[in-house]
């Protein structure tokens, strides 16, 4: 059996787990980060949490690009980050702590407002 990120997310985390693909902004690197998700009808829905560590995530500093890959239920796609706006923060954060509870707990952990990114593959 192969292990990768995306099998090993699954076990600890539960089924909605992708894999980001970035290249690293500094290193210009292959970065890849299994992520929660929750699926939105453009695409996908993820959270820089960090587990509600006070600094932001490497890889939400990858994302300035037009085009990310990821890797959701064994297939490749692209897909274009668009940050959550502050008009819609609350919405999108409803549908995480919803699906994931603990999203509430890494919220709690943190003074910083944690960033929510749209995959949009649609």
């Amino acid at each position: 059996m192969k292990f990768n990120h995306t099998f090993i997310g699954r076990k600890l985390i539960g089924e909605n787990i992708l894999l980001l693909e970035t290249v690293g902004r500094k290193s210009n690197k292959l970065r890849k980060t299994p992520l929660t998700y929750v699926e939105i009808d453009e695409g996908y829905l993820v959270a820089a949490s960090y587990g509600g560590r006070d600094k932001t995530p490497d890889w939400f500093f990858n994302i300035n690009t037009d085009k990310v890959k990821i890797l959701v239920n064994k297939e490749y796609k692209d897909a274009k980050p668009l940050i959550v706006d502050e008009l819609e923060r609350e919405e999108y954060w409803k549908l995480l702590t919803d699906f994931y509870p603990t999203f509430n707990l890494y919220r709690s952990k943190t003074e910083r407002d944690i960033p929510l990114v749209k995959l949009v593959t649609n």
